[in-house]
């Protein structure tokens, strides 16, 4: 006799039960509902706020540079120090100033005499410039007259040897016409006289004479433009040293420029004798001179950066770059005490940092009072700000492939896997777009993963 067996499926207190019954008896199986975390969704605000890792740094630096070549007295101020506007920083060696002065006036000297030498000098290129330009006046002509020559002489050689050529040409023809009579007198005769003709081509006295007459005149003229040259040269030479009115000019005003570079470098050794003074108040951030020291004319001497503009450096990576903007309210904690800003620049080229690729920004702190430069901190920014928005805790969202979803605890306690849309997102919550309704309840677990459809309990 076979057994009967019969299961049986009841919901209790929103648990499952299962009871199956077999041979009479029956076992109870419960499947207990998952304690989870819940959110009723209403509308409220939001802030997206994005965190940088930055350092203090001053918008303003004041770096002194020599203006001259200078010796060093002392120097006040160590790196770090704090200094007020009006401040002597560095000092410089007096009597090494006064020296240099005097040496200045000793080169202005030497400019006055060069000025009197040259326009000495210009007298001795004045005749050999007036002799060339005489001399080559003569020379244009002579040339333009035995060029002509050489024109009509090699026109006659070529009317001479086109006469020749023209003879030779009838006498071939003719042979063409007796060439059916190669045995006869005027035939035989043809052929003498054009053998003639070729040897008279080539050496053909009036055509030989019309040559050398050629040559002759062509090395004439060779022997013009050879002096020509030489006379062009001497010209050139000579001209450069004459001190026309405008040579004259240039020379005064070169002589007027050396003595007003002494003149201001004489003004630079006297400012130099005030030192160097801060600006503004600020911290000493460099030094590059010591007591005794030489400097050279450019050479960085001191800087100072300013302690009144203060701005935080930056630096963004690819995604959070996408939402920060000029303008953004910024919060700053230095030394637990708090500081406002915002961002005040965005650099256009991103900079390879290590493995990473970023971007500069720079956050201008309100008021930086207290602050110390090269600090290393975290800047907030605010890079959004809505109101009446839906948004869920991070931990309720579930993300697939790409794809979001929440779990939406049901009038019968399930969790129903519902797709939701997202918008920005801060530390704790997410915008949701679309996909839910106030008065939802989304509900989570931190223990475990939720199945559409599992029993809840809050």
């Amino acid at each position: 006799m076979s057994v009967l067996k019969k299961k049986a499926f009841a919901i209790i207190g929103g648990a499952l039960t299962v009871a199956i019954i077999t041979g009479g008896v029956a076992t109870m199986y419960a499947k207990a509902a998952v304690k989870v975390n819940s959110v009723t969704i209403s509308k409220s605000n939001m802030e997206q706020v994005i965190e940088l890792n930055g350092n203090v740094a001053s918008n303003d630096t004041d770096v002194f540079f020599a203006p001259t070549n200078l010796k060093v007295s002392k120097v006040y101020f160590k790196v770090g120090d704090v200094v007020k506007k009006g401040d002597l920083l560095v000092s410089f060696d007096e009597e090494d100033i006064n020296n240099q002065i005097a040496l200045l006036d000793l080169k202005a000297k030497e400019n006055e005499g060069g000025y009197l030498n040259s326009i000495q000098t210009s007298d001795r290129y004045s005749a050999l410039y007036s002799e060339a330009k005489r001399n080559l006046s003569v020379l244009d002509g002579q040339i333009n007259e035995w060029q002509e020559k050489i024109i009509n002489k090699q026109k006659e050689i070529t009317d001479r040897s086109s006469e020749l050529a023209n003879e030779g040409a009838k006498l071939q023809v003719s042979i063409i016409d007796w060439s059916d009579k190669p045995d006869s007198d005027e035939y035989s005769n043809l052929q003498k006289l054009a053998q003639n003709n070729t040897y008279v081509q080539s050496y053909d006295e009036k055509l030989i004479n019309l040559q050398q007459e050629l040559a002759r005149l062509q090395t004439e003229l060779a022997g013009f433009k050879e002096y020509k040259a030489e006379m062009t040269s001497q010209k050139a030479q000579s001209y450069s040293g004459i001190l026309t009115e405008g040579g004259r000019e240039q020379l005064e005003a070169g002589k007027e420029a050396t003595e007003l570079t002494i003149a201001d470098e004489k003004e630079k050794y006297e400012i130099a004798k005030e030192g160097i003074k801060a600006q503004f108040d600020g911290v000493v951030s460099s030094i590059n001179a010591e007591e005794g020291s030489i400097l050279t004319t450019g050479m960085e001497v001191i800087s100072v950066d300013s302690i009144e503009d203060v701005c935080v450096k930056c630096n963004a990576n690819k995604y959070d770059i996408m939402s920060i903007a000029d303008g953004q309210k910024v919060n700053v904690n230095v030394l637990n005490n708090n500081y406002t800003g915002e961002v005040s620049r965005i650099e256009k080229i991103a900079c390879l940092s290590g493995a990473n690729t970023g971007v500069g920004v720079d956050v201008k702190i309100d008021n930086p009072e207290g602050m110390i430069l090269g600090l290393e901190v975290k800047a907030k920014v605010n890079t959004a700000s809505l109101e009446n928005i839906v948004s869920v805790p991070k931990s309720a969202l579930v993300n697939e492939d790409d794809k979001y979803f929440v779990f939406v605890a049901n009038s019968d306690k399930k969790a129903i896997k519902t797709s939701v849309e997202i918008g920005i997102q801060n530390d704790e919550y997410t915008e949701i777009v679309s996909g839910l309704n106030e008065g939802d309840i989304v509900v989570w677990s931190d223990s475990r993963d939720l199945n559409n459809g599992d029993d809840v309990r809050f």
